[in-house]
C-alpha cells in the first residue's frame, strides 16, 4: 500500500485542477506546480475509488480538510500526511492480518493441547498392553484387551481430528462459519448452480457505524455486538432449514461484515429475507453488561446495511468473483444512501 496518490488503482484518476479548484487552492496558499496540489486533488477525488469503504473515504476526506485548514505545506507535513494516508489505506488489511494471526494462534494452541492429550493416551495404551502381556493367561483374551485399547485410541484421534477441522472452519468469536468456510462453500454452490441452472443469491451485511460503536462502548462490547449479529443470522438460517428446508449459509466475512449465501433463492426472495434479518437486528434490545454480568445499559440498537446480488446465469465465467463484487457494490449503495437499509445490485 505504498503507492503514490496518482498511482492508485480501482477508480478514476484525480480530477483536473479546474479554474474554481485552482482558485481555491491559491486562496489557501497551496504552492503552484507542487506535489501538494496532486495530493489534495487526489483527496478531493477519493469518492471515485471503489475499493475503499465508506469509513476510509470519510477519513481521507477529513485528512484533506485538515491539510487545507492547517495551511502547513512544508516537506515534514507532506511526509506526515502521506503516512497518515497509508495508515488509512492499509487499516482493513492490518485488521484482517491481526484476526488471522489470532485464529492461527488459537488453532496452534488447540493442536498442542491435543498432542499432549494423545501423549497421555499413548502412555495408557502402553501400560494396558504391557499388563496384558505380563499377565499371561488366555491369548485371545490378551489380544482382545490390546485390540480394545487401540480402538479406543483410534476413536479419540478421529474425534479430535473432526474437532480440529470444525475449529478451522468456525469463527472463534461468533461461533458461525468463518471466511475460510465461506470461500469453500460459495465455490461449491456456485459450481452447482451454474451446472444445474439453479438460482443462487448472496448478501453482504455490515454493521453501521461500528467504529463509532467501538469507540463509544469499547472493543469488548463491540465483540458482543458481533456475537449478537452472528447469533441472529445463525438462528434465522436454522429456522429456515427446519421450517422450509432452505439452505442458507451465514458466515463472518471479516471485521464487522457478514456474508450469507442463499441456495435456490432468487434475488427478489433474497431481498425479502434480507429485510427480515435487517428488522430482526434493528429490533434487538442490546444490553451492555460488566464482566460480572450486571447490566450497565440497555435499549441500545444495532443497525446493519445489506447488499443483495444474484448469480448471473448468462455470464459464463463470472461466477464467484462477480457475485461477491455485485453484493459488495449493493452494500456500498445501501451505506452511501443512508445505511440501515437493503439494496439490490442492478446490472448495468
Amino acid at each position: 500500500m505504498n503507492k503514490a496518490p496518482g498511482q492508485l488503482k480501482g477508480g478514476s484518476p484525480p480530477e483536473a485542477c479546474s479554474d474554481s479548484v485552482c482558485a481555491m487552492l491559491d486562496r489557501v496558499g497551496v504552492p503552484r506546480d507542487s506535489k501538494w496540489r496532486g495530493l489534495i486533488l487526489y483527496m478531493r477525488s477519493i469518492k471515485n475509488y471503489d475499493f475503499l469503504d465508506n469509513e476510509q473515504k470519510e477519513q481521507l476526506q477529513a485528512l484533506g480538510m485538515e491539510v487545507l485548514k492547517a495551511r502547513d505545506f512544508s516537506e515534514a507535513k507532506f511526509q506526515e500526511v502521506i503516512k497518515a494516508n497509508e495508515r488509512i489505506l492499509s487499516a482493513p488489511w492490518n485488521l484482517a492480518l491481526t484476526r488471522t494471526l489470532k485464529e492461527t494462534a488459537a488453532l496452534v494452541q488447540e493442536f498442542q493441547d491435543t498432542l499432549f492429550k494423545h501423549k497421555g493416551g499413548v502412555q495408557k495404551l502402553e501400560k494396558v498392553t504391557v499388563e496384558a502381556v505380563e499377565s499371561g493367561g488366555d491369548v485371545e483374551r490378551m489380544l482382545g484387551t490390546i485390540r480394545r485399547g487401540f480402538q479406543e485410541m483410534a476413536t479419540l484421534i478421529e474425534e479430535d481430528a473432526e474437532k480440529m477441522v470444525a475449529m478451522s472452519l468456525t469463527d472463534s468469536l461468533t461461533g458461525i462459519h468463518n471466511r475460510r468456510s465461506f470461500d469453500n462453500h460459495i465455490e461449491r454452490v456456485v459450481a452447482r448452480a451454474e451446472a444445474e441452472q439453479r438460482p443462487l443469491s448472496l448478501f453482504m451485511c455490515d454493521i453501521d457505524h461500528f467504529k463509532n460503536f467501538n469507540d463509544q462502548h469499547g472493543h469488548r462490547i463491540g465483540d458482543q455486538a458481533l456475537v449478537v449479529v452472528g447469533a441472529i443470522l445463525k438462528g434465522f438460517a436454522e429456522e429456515m432449514k427446519q421450517l422450509e428446508d432452505r439452505d442458507i449459509f451465514p458466515a463472518r466475512y471479516g471485521g464487522e461484515e457478514f456474508a450469507v449465501a442463499l441456495s435456490d433463492i432468487g434475488k427478489e426472495e433474497a431481498e425479502e429475507l434480507a429485510e427480515i434479518i435487517r428488522r430482526k437486528i434493528e429490533r434487538y434490545n442490546f444490553v451492555i453488561r460488566d464482566p460480572d454480568g450486571q447490566i450497565l445499559a440497555s435499549g441500545i440498537k444495532i443497525n446493519v446495511s445489506i447488499g443483495v446480488a444474484e448469480l448471473l446465469v448468462d455470464c459464463p465465467g463470472c461466477g464467484v468473483a462477480h457475485l461477491v463484487d455485485a453484493a459488495d457494490k449493493a452494500l456500498y449503495l445501501a451505506k452511501s444512501s443512508g445505511r440501515n437499509q437493503v439494496r439490490v445490485y442492478v446490472r448495468p
